[in-house]
């Protein structure tokens, strides 16, 4: 018996399919780039329009002391889990301690937060449920807002976020 015998696997338009899903995909990726980005503009454009206001001042305060004070500090001013403390005191020792630098720590949770809520509702729903989730989270008022001071909300939503994402 010769392989001639043998009929070739009829494929019958999947490749055509492969394309079209492929093409759908890069087109997804494009809009959700675009989302990442809009947000990352929204957030940060305007990082610097106002004063700290007491709660990011004592986010300051406690980011500028030596790591074993701010852990005490922490420990006994905030009602807060020291998690965001410890990051963001890191932070401020690599890209410094104004209010702007400060406060692009939650800017950079909140435009993170954008694709994990694509990856969600994607995962969930659709992958068009997945593109307005993320345009939702990059152009809410309440999401801008929490990413632009220099408190914890913005990691707690984004850390929320994940674990839902791994749920």
């Amino acid at each position: 018996m010769s392989t001639s015998e043998y009929p070739a696997p009829n494929l019958g338009g999947r490749w055509p399919r492969l394309a079209a899903r492929r093409q759908a995909l890069t087109l997804e990726m494009g809009i959700l780039g675009a989302l990442i980005i809009l947000a990352a503009v929204i957030r940060i454009i305007t990082l610097d329009n106002q004063s700290l206001w007491a709660d990011e001042a004592l986010t300051a305060y406690e980011a500028s002391l030596p790591f074993g004070a701010m852990l005490h500090t922490v420990a006994h001013v905030e009602t807060t889990p020291p998690l965001y403390f410890v990051l963001v005191w890191g932070w401020a020792k690599l890209v410094g301690g104004g209010p702007e630098a400060l406060r692009s720590f939650s800017a950079l949770a909140g435009v993170a937060l954008v694709p994990v809520a694509w990856l969600c509702a994607r995962e969930l729903v659709s992958a068009r449920a997945g593109l307005l989730a993320a345009a939702f989270v990059a152009v809410n008022p309440f999401m801008i807002w929490y990413s632009q001071e220099a408190r914890s909300y913005m990691l707690l939503a984004l850390l929320t976020g994940a674990s839902f994402l791994w749920f």
